[in-house]
């Protein structure tokens, strides 16, 4: 009754441990850096609340909510939970010793793509419509976790933390900035290498 579907959106919702965005100076940066993430779906309410505080920091005057929403806070009661993520986390590391998706590109339909592995190395390979192959390294440029394909979304996703490549390798979702490594050619294995 609403008429055909013809257009798409998704997103990821990040979830702070104790349940509160991060608001405030960045930890990784200089104190003139103020990051606003973490809303759990409530960016209107956490945007009007980073208005609020980013001003009064800017102006170097003390919030009242610079504690509650300080990016490097760590309450007892989310330490489980933290513990828990970590570990979840650490596990996908693993995936650099797990079998690939498939065994050659032969085995990549059309507008799919898969990770395998070439002389030793994991490549994320993807197939376009028109047949060919575009190559990268599987490897996340954020902390090097390996990245998967999301049939769903044509997207390179890796599950570490949450960065997100097109299928073309180029970021599109942080905390990754930059692009795949890009592969031009699958190297040879060496009992496949023609002799010289």
């Amino acid at each position: 009754m609403a008429g055909e579907v013809i257009d798409r959106w998704s997103g990821q919702i990040l979830e702070p441990v104790d349940g509160l965005a991060y608001i405030g100076r960045n930890p990784a940066d200089s104190p003139n850096v103020l990051i606003a993430t973490g809303d759990s779906g409530h960016g209107l309410t956490h945007g009007t609340i980073a208005g609020m505080m980013f001003a009064s920091m800017i102006s170097g005057k003390k919030h009242p909510y610079e504690a509650l929403y300080d990016p490097r806070r760590m309450t007892l009661r989310s330490l489980p939970q933290f513990a828990k993520e970590s570990w979840v986390t650490a596990k996908h590391y693993a995936d650099w010793v797990r079998p690939a998706d498939v065994e050659s590109e032969d085995d990549i339909a059309a507008g799919e793509g898969a990770t395998l592995l070439s002389a030793g190395r994991r490549l994320a390979v993807y197939r376009d419509a028109m047949g060919k192959c575009h190559r990268f390294s599987a490897s996340c440029r954020h902390l090097g976790g390996v990245v998967h394909w999301n049939a769903a979304e044509m997207t390179w996703d890796c599950p570490c933390h949450g960065a997100r490549y097109d299928r073309e390798g180029r970021v599109v979702n942080g905390p990754a900035k930059d692009d795949l490594e890009r592969i031009e050619e699958v190297p040879l294995t060496p009992a496949l290498a023609s002799p010289r």
